[in-house]
């Protein structure tokens, strides 16, 4: 990606510093004493008729490009507009606007026009991110203009960070909950999730693989394919911040690994096309990001930061306190119990096996809970629930990725990944070997395998996937 200035004046030289930004910038004009002055600030330069295509096929500007004009006159500005897109149909296109003139009308929905009196209110870098997403988000409606019905797919067991984003994705697209379903494979079932869908009045429907063919298009929302085998390898639309799976096959794609929170990438898309963000949104996307980066202290980017703080004062606070502050049902307190005096402590890392469970999102809160023991670098927490093996790990995000390391350890067996601090494992009972009828052995020996790095040396195949013999994993590490 680049940034590319086309310009007949010295203005956005001065405003851009090409030796502060990392990506490579180029200035593109039709007066050489413009061009030295720019290659002296930094840039890189190409000169040529501004209405000759072939002057940005030389300044090599792409599709993943953001590009800035300023051309006071708008009858240069249109032809020049029109030489551009011509060439590169699809690049984000700004353009700064001198005092008293409007926006063109042919180009209103195409551009975004930055008048120049603004200039010093805005950061002219994050106005050019800003028509980057005003470009994508074009795209994924003309994706889905016409489309009868639509699916909002979310993970099997929805959580407030896919929810959110499938309620945004919904407002974006203009649409209401008969023509645009926020979909899952599983039931919701955590108890502050629960108690947001019933707060926020969020429908969220269970479908089935059968169930697909009734929707024209479908979305995946804070999810990939291979997360759950019930999710097809092609779909339409891909948002997610979750790292990118190979087999992931759509028709358009936004993932951003380092963003915190799908939900901070939802905001930006509201905020760039200025879609209203009514209260009952801002409080889904603000629940979103707060869950996925724990109040801003994990896995957080200045990105979640600044979508935080748009969404604040549009959100419901008391409504919130109550969506967070769920009852944990007493059934499960055995289970804290068996967590509190079966935990074992290995170097810096905490294991607790649960066993069977009532419910799956008794891992997670333990895990969250082992985190805060003294001493404790890694929290790694296992149960039996549904006829599966779910595993959740928690670190303070120092070392070695936890998602890179329980990808490493489980995922030949069931779905796993992750973030830097935090990653979760889910895997079909049927899929442990049959000799590891010890599953808190076998959880220990392959996260401890995975985290040192002895995996292979120990296990050239990675731990013998199913069907594929012993697992050497299985002796108590």
């Amino acid at each position: 990606m680049a940034v590319a200035v086309i310009s007949r004046t010295d203005l956005p030289a001065l405003l851009l510093d090409p030796r502060a930004n990392p990506e490579p910038m180029v200035f593109v004009t039709d007066d050489p004493a413009l061009a030295r002055m720019a290659r002296r600030r930094g840039f890189r330069t190409a000169t040529g008729e501004l209405t000759d295509p072939r002057v940005f096929r030389r300044a090599r500007i792409g599709p993943e490009d953001r590009v800035l004009f300023h051309l006071p006159r708008l009858t240069d500005l249109n032809r020049c507009l029109a030489a551009l897109l011509k060439v590169v149909p699809d690049a984000a296109v700004a353009a700064l606007l001198e005092p008293g003139r409007a926006a063109p009308r042919r180009w209103k929905e195409r551009v975004l026009f930055i008048p120049t009196g603004q200039i010093g209110t805005v950061c002219l870098r994050s106005e050019l991110e800003k028509a980057a997403t005003r470009r994508m988000l074009a795209g994924i409606r003309s994706l889905f203009e016409g489309a009868e019905k639509v699916l909002l797919l979310v993970q099997d067991d929805p959580d407030p960070d896919g929810l959110a984003s499938a309620l945004a994705l919904r407002a974006l697209l203009g649409r209401n909950r008969l023509t645009a379903v926020i979909g899952a494979f599983g039931a919701v079932t955590r108890p502050e999730n629960v108690a947001m869908v019933r707060l926020l009045d969020i429908q969220v429907e269970t479908i089935t693989p059968k169930s697909l063919g009734r929707f024209d298009r479908i979305a995946l929302l804070d999810v990939q394919p291979l997360h759950s085998p019930d999710i097809p390898l092609r779909v339409d639309l891909v948002i997610d911040h979750h790292p990118k799976r190979a087999q992931c096959r759509a028709r358009v794609a936004d993932i951003r690994p380092k963003y915190g929170a799908t939900s901070t990438i939802m905001t930006e898309y509201l905020l760039a096309s200025d879609t209203p963000i009514s209260q009952r949104l801002a409080t889904a996307l603000i629940y979103g990001i707060k869950t996925d980066t724990q109040l801003l202290g994990r896995d957080t980017t200045p990105m979640d930061v600044s979508a935080f703080a748009a969404l604040y004062p549009l959100a419901n606070h008391a409504l919130l306190r109550r969506i967070d502050r769920p009852q944990f049902p007493r059934r499960d307190l055995p289970s804290l119990s068996h967590a509190l005096n079966h935990a074992r402590i290995v170097d810096d890392i905490l294991f607790a096996h649960l066993g069977p469970l009532t419910r799956e999102d008794v891992v997670p809160f333990i895990a969250d809970f082992g985190l805060e023991v003294e001493a404790v670098e890694w929290s790694v927490v296992s149960g039996v629930y549904g006829g599966k093996l779910v595993v959740s790990v928690r670190s303070y995000g120092t070392g070695r990725s936890a998602g890179e390391v329980v990808k490493a350890a489980f995922e030949p067996f069931g779905s796993a990944g992750g973030h830097k601090a935090m990653a979760k494992a889910v895997i079909p009972l049927d899929n442990v070997p049959d000799e590891c009828v010890d599953h808190e052995t076998w959880v220990q020996g392959r996260f401890l395998n995975a985290l040192h790095q002895r995996a292979k040396a120990r296990c050239p195949d990675n731990g013998r996937a199913p069907g594929n013999g012993s697992d050497p994993t299985c002796a108590r590490p």
